[in-house]
């Protein structure tokens, strides 16, 4: 897991993501990766509005798109752009969450090596996913380039195809970040329940041996609640960004990816291509909103466990603190992530795909008539 963070801190300095670079297993950062990460960005905050326009151009020339939807590429590409363009802007607010959660981290690291605890299977299988679905996305926006671009066999066109390309990649490294951060706090809440059943339950600890280990759960609670509400407020604006920017790109990519399945004159291999890169997208951005739930889900663990023996001041005091401190992620104050919040805007993705869809059949029908 180490190695996998650490090759995606390089990527992300390599695009201009982050000034911040793995170095001996913590975050530093230089001079050469400022002054290079704000070449970068004005680079791609420069470039990319022309290189939308001529790749919308492309578009509107293709065959398969309908005369009286040339505006839909437009559309999607201009949102692209303005949340591309604040994610990099914001780009030092995710900047100072790196220390603070590198603190957390490796406070999390010592205390589960020092009393033996491991990793939450599902926490371990939802990285892998994670890791899975951003490694997939990421290669296949880049090598679309050299497939498809590199057909017009012109310079410009491919820079073009590169250029926005990479620059998509942006939207999707962000969610990774932020599922990282989230996810090493799911770990820590997860270490807290199952240190506070062990102490509890124990017959061979003594009660000063006791209290102090509730003690140390009780500081590193404290400590995972405030990296949890700061992650959610630095990262609260770009994720509510970044869901807007989901929702139009699945609306048009539902509505136009099936326009296009139809059409006789493309070849299979890029209509399966196109269709496993939108799905993967969205297995993607639905882990976002699935580890938000479970560092709610955690955090809010109920302490059964308790009852079964008289309590100790230490310990009814934690639990009276624990029950009264509520963790609730929500972006921007909108509205909260979770699962249910996932499943209402599928919903909505599907109304309004099929409005979309309703809109094309009618100026089709019109079209055919004159």
């Amino acid at each position: 897991m180490r190695r996998i963070g650490e090759a995606y801190n390089v990527y992300a300095v390599c695009i201009g993501m982050t000034s911040y670079k793995v170095t001996g297993g913590k975050f530093k950062q230089s001079r050469t990766t400022r002054i290079y990460c704000l070449v970068i960005n004005a680079i791609c905050l420069t470039l990319l509005p022309q290189a939308f326009c001529e790749s919308a151009k492309m578009l509107e020339a293709a065959k398969w798109m309908p005369s009286y939807m040339t505006f839909i590429p437009y559309i999607l590409y201009s949102t692209n752009y303005i949340t591309i363009a604040y994610i990099l802007i914001t780009r030092w607010y995710r900047d100072a969450m790196l220390l603070d959660l590198q603190r957390i981290t490796l406070e999390v690291n010592r205390e589960m090596l020092r009393t033996g605890k491991k990793m939450n299977s599902l926490i371990r299988r939802m990285f892998l996913i994670k890791t899975f679905t951003l490694t997939y996305s990421c290669f296949s926006y880049i090598v679309a380039v050299f497939i498809y671009q590199w057909r017009a066999q012109n310079w410009s066109y491919f820079f073009n195809g590169l250029l926005i390309n990479f620059s998509l990649t942006i939207l999707i490294v962000t969610t990774f970040f932020y599922f990282v951060s989230l996810m090493h706090v799911a770990r820590g809440f997860d270490f807290v329940n199952q240190q506070l059943e062990e102490i509890v339950c124990s017959q061979s600890m003594g009660l000063k041996k006791k209290e102090d280990e509730l003690r140390s759960l009780w500081a590193l609670h404290i400590k995972l609640n405030n990296t949890a509400r700061r992650i959610n407020k630095h990262y609260g604006p770009q994720m509510l960004a970044l869901r807007f920017d989901y929702f139009i790109f699945s609306v048009i990519n539902v509505c136009m990816g099936t326009i296009y399945s139809t059409s006789d004159e493309e070849r299979s291999f890029d209509k399966f291509f196109g269709s496993l890169l939108y799905w993967t997208r969205s297995v993607d951005f639905f882990l976002n909103d699935y580890i938000c739930n479970l560092v709610t889900e955690y955090q809010r663990q109920p302490k059964l466990f308790p009852t079964e023996g008289s309590m100790s001041n230490e310990l009814s005091s934690y639990l009276i603190y624990e029950s009264s401190t509520r963790l609730d992620l929500m972006v921007c104050g909108l509205y909260p992530v979770n699962k249910a919040t996932w499943m209402q805007m599928v919903g909505s993705i599907i109304v309004h795909s099929i409005m979309l869809f309703q809109f094309h059949l009618v100026m089709r029908g019109g079209h055919k008539s004159h």
